[in-house]
């Protein structure tokens, strides 16, 4: 959220217009493509399709160079793994177990933080939903996620958290029985309460789900979400709202101290405790 809001507070000067006009304008794109990570929502709205009539994609994008310049520079601030998860990783790595990715964000973002958070050779495959972005505006440009295509595995365009059935499959292509495979999340509707349904352990990130509550309220002012999505989602919490994790975790090396990970046929770890 700040390096989107420092992106909107740039593109406002660049384009004379009011801040709430421009957000209302960016949720209706979110909620166009079903989700709120399009790396270049602004340029499909309104006010800057009008602003640069008859230009090309690439051609608005370098009128609104300085915004998109300080979304990245803050980008690069903030962007860092939790405590403890690079070193935790390369240790379940180092054991000969497999570590997945799987994730409701788009490649564009998902694979994309992998790769500046330099985590994305600690991760085997990645799970994400097929994309519904339109392309780079600009065609020349670096295409940084190919060399990592062979890690994407693709989930229909859309796909959305909890599904058992994805996480079976997942288990199931990996030739892993369940009782050795662990699923880390943050969510406890989305994550654990799908964990427990597909039969894996289960840890509950706590401290992935701690947010600060001014960004918070910053990003439900221009989600994707719908009525219906913010109806979703109350009814899973009310569905879920007695599910328990395995364990929960205020680091992620907490992993270390619960689980024990080898790499055996079909079991890749045992509980500790």
């Amino acid at each position: 959220m700040p390096a989107f809001y420092g992106m909107v507070e740039i593109a406002c000067q660049i384009l004379a217009v009011d801040q709430l006009r421009l957000l209302d304008e960016l949720k209706a794109v979110h909620q166009r493509y079903h989700n709120s990570e399009q790396p270049f929502a602004l340029l499909e709205t309104p006010t800057v399709e009008h602003r640069f009539p008859k230009t090309t994609p690439l051609e608005k994008k370098l009128q609104l160079k300085e915004a998109f310049d300080v979304f990245e520079r803050i980008r690069g601030q903030r962007l860092h793994p939790y405590p403890g998860v690079r070193e935790t990783l390369k240790h379940i790595r180092s054991s000969g177990c497999s570590i997945l990715g799987y994730t409701e964000a788009v490649p564009e973002n998902s694979l994309f933080r992998l790769i500046l958070l330099d985590l994305v050779n600690d991760i085997e495959l990645l799970y994400a939903p097929t994309s519904r972005s339109k392309e780079h505006p600009d065609p020349n440009h670096p295409r940084k996620l190919d060399p990592y295509r062979n890690k994407l595995r693709y989930l229909p365009a859309g796909h959305r958290k909890p599904d058992p059935s994805v996480l079976v499959d997942i288990c199931d292509a990996s030739g892993q029985d369940s009782a050795g495979v662990l699923y880390v999340g943050d969510s406890l509707t989305r994550d654990v309460a799908m964990a427990k349904a597909a039969g894996v352990h289960s840890a509950w990130a706590r401290y992935g789900s701690i947010n600060n509550p001014e960004d918070w309220q910053k990003l439900v002012r221009i989600t994707h979400w719908t009525k219906e999505d913010v109806d979703r989602e109350e009814e899973l919490c009310e569905r879920f709202r007695d599910i328990r994790p395995d364990i929960e975790i205020d680091t992620f090396s907490q992993l270390l101290e619960h689980f024990s990970f080898a790499a055996t046929a079909g079991h890749g770890l045992s509980r500790e405790d």
